[in-house]
C-alpha cells in the first residue's frame, strides 16, 4: 500500500505491494478466500480496521490501494472510515469503477486504487477535495510510491530503479521481483525500508492474474518470515474455486 507495480507479460498481470506501516500494528491476517455476497474474494484482512489493501474477486477484478494521492497530505485526527474498507466494498462489486463514483468520499483520508476491471486498468485517486480517474495502458509497466512516505525526489529515484531493471525484461516471478526490491537495500527510501522500527516494510504482495482464468496469490509476511499462497479460479473457468493451504 506504500509501493505499488504493474507488469504485463506473456499475457498475464502482475500487480506487487509492499505494505509499510508501524510494526506495532495488530498483525495482518494472510490472504484467504471467502464469499461476499455473490462474490469469491480473496485478499488479506487489516484486523485494526477489517479492510484490505489488495485482492481479488472470482468476477475478475483486482483492486490494490496506495495511501495518499498526487502530494502529502496534512492528516486529520479522525477520518469516517478506513482506506481498507472502500477496497473491502469495492470487491464485492462487479463494475467497482462505476461504484466508486458512487461512494461518498467525504471524511475519507485521500489515496489512489488501481484497478483491474473490464479487461481495462485504471488509476482512481481521492485527493479529499476530488475524484481523479485515468485509464493506463495494458501494454506498459508502472510504478506507484505513497506520497505520504516518499518525496518527489525519492519517488523519481525509485521509478529509475524500477524502469532500469524492467527494461532488461525479466522474467517476473515472486521471486524475482523480492530479489529486485531486495537489490535496493536503503532503510529510508528502499523498497524494503526500516526507519528506526517506525515505520516498515511488513509485507509482500503478489498477485499473477490470467483473464478469464485465475488469480494467483503470494504473500510474504516479512516480519515472521511466513509465505501463504492461495488461488481463486474465475467464474467462467473450468477449474471451479482452488484454495490451496499456507506453506
Amino acid at each position: 500500500m506504500c509501493t505499488v507495480l504493474f507488469i504485463p507479460q506473456d499475457g498475464k498481470f502482475f500487480f506487487a505491494s509492499l505494505r509499510d506501516e508501524n510494526p506495532g500494528r495488530n498483525k495482518a491476517m494472510a490472504p484467504n478466500i471467502k464469499k461476499i455476497g455473490n462474490s469469491l474474494v480473496l485478499a488479506p484482512v487489516d484486523p485494526v480496521a477489517g479492510g484490505t489493501w489488495i485482492g481479488a474477486n472470482d468476477t475478475g477484478n483486482v483492486i490494490v490501494l496506495l495511501n495518499g494521492a498526487f502530494e502529502k497530505h496534512e492528516r486529520q485526527i479522525k477520518y469516517k472510515k478506513s482506506r481498507g474498507l472502500i477496497v473491502s466494498e469495492l470487491l464485492e462489486s462487479d463494475l467497482p469503477v462505476l461504484d466508486w463514483n458512487l461512494i461518498d468520499m467525504e471524511g475519507i483520508e485521500p489515496y489512489t486504487l488501481v484497478v483491474w476491471s473490464e479487461e481495462k486498468l485504471f488509476q482512481l485517486v481521492w485527493d479529499g477535495k476530488n475524484r481523479h480517474r485515468l485509464m493506463l495502458k495494458l501494454d506498459q509497466s508502472y510504478i506507484w510510491s505513497s506520497s505520504t512516505l516518499y518525496s518527489e525526489e525519492a519517488k523519481v529515484h525509485r521509478e529509475e530503479l524500477f524502469r532500469n531493471w524492467i527494461v532488461m525484461n525479466p522474467p517476473i516471478s515472486k521471486l524475482s521481483l523480492f530479489n529486485f526490491f531486495k537489490q535496493h537495500s536503503d532503510n529510508q527510501n528502499g523498497f524494503i525500508m526500516n526507519r528506526n522500527e517506525l515505520t516498515k516494510t511488513l509485507s509482500f504482495s503478489l498477485i499473477e492474474f490470467q483473464p478469464y482464468s485465475s488469480a494467483i496469490m503470494s504473500y510474504y509476511d516479512l516480519c515472521s518470515y511466513t509465505y501463504h499462497n492461495n488461488s481463486l479460479e474465475l467464474k467462467g473457468s473450468v477449474m471451479g474455486c482452488n484454495l490451496n493451504n499456507s506453506l
